[in-house]
């Protein structure tokens, strides 16, 4: 008895002094909600973060920390407020689990999103671009190593698609050689179409 009566006391002990993880709504709305919105879906042009694939919101974060992604130093205060990778998986779930903002109806020139879907679907495998649901799913929902394009604002991703011969994380490496394969003309109709999704 006296061996459990220590145990549960010291255990107790352990936890009180344990720090307190920060609960990811209010992070979210304190570092998060000025540029990309309390829930994910900010008017941009910082990315939207609802729904996004919480591994792809990790990852990134880990590429601002170790300067492997310029942010213009948007993201200062939130890094020295997040010093718990705890949190940090914290936060990133709750914006995966936020439902993301609707897609927009389809508009615009027909054939410019008819050439968009036939790359998203089936690539460009003569040059060597591969489908792009292949790794970011169906609909655009992103996977295990892609993140979620639907519902992203186009200006984000066109400034995401850019060719750059800065050092890239390796997470974004390959993504770099593929828009390598890719006209500027095939990277117009594939923003037409994620706009659609």
């Amino acid at each position: 008895m006296k061996r459990w009566i220590l145990a549960a006391l010291l255990g107790w002990g352990l936890l009180a002094g344990a720090p307190a993880r920060a609960e990811p709504a209010p992070l979210a709305r304190q570092l998060c909600a000025s540029c990309h919105g309390a829930d994910g879906n900010g008017p941009g042009p910082a990315p939207r973060l609802a729904g996004q694939q919480a591994g792809y919101i990790e990852q990134q974060w880990q590429a601002f920390r170790l300067h492997q992604r310029a942010d213009g130093g948007a993201h200062g205060a939130a890094m020295a407020a997040l010093k718990s990778e705890g949190d940090v998986k914290a936060l990133a779930a709750y914006f995966a689990a936020q439902p993301p903002a609707p897609a927009r109806s389809a508009g615009g020139d027909p054939a410019l999103l008819a050439a968009g879907r036939k790359l998203y679907a089936e690539g460009n495998l003569a040059v060597g671009t591969p489908p792009c649901f292949s790794c970011h799913g169906d609909r655009g929902e992103g996977g295990s190593a892609a993140p979620r394009l639907a519902g992203q604002h186009a200006a984000y991703l066109a400034r995401r698609m850019r060719v750059s011969d800065a050092p890239q994380p390796d997470s974004a490496m390959e993504m770099q050689e593929i828009l390598k394969t890719m006209s500027a003309d095939d990277i117009k109709a594939l923003l037409a179409y994620l706009a659609t999704l």
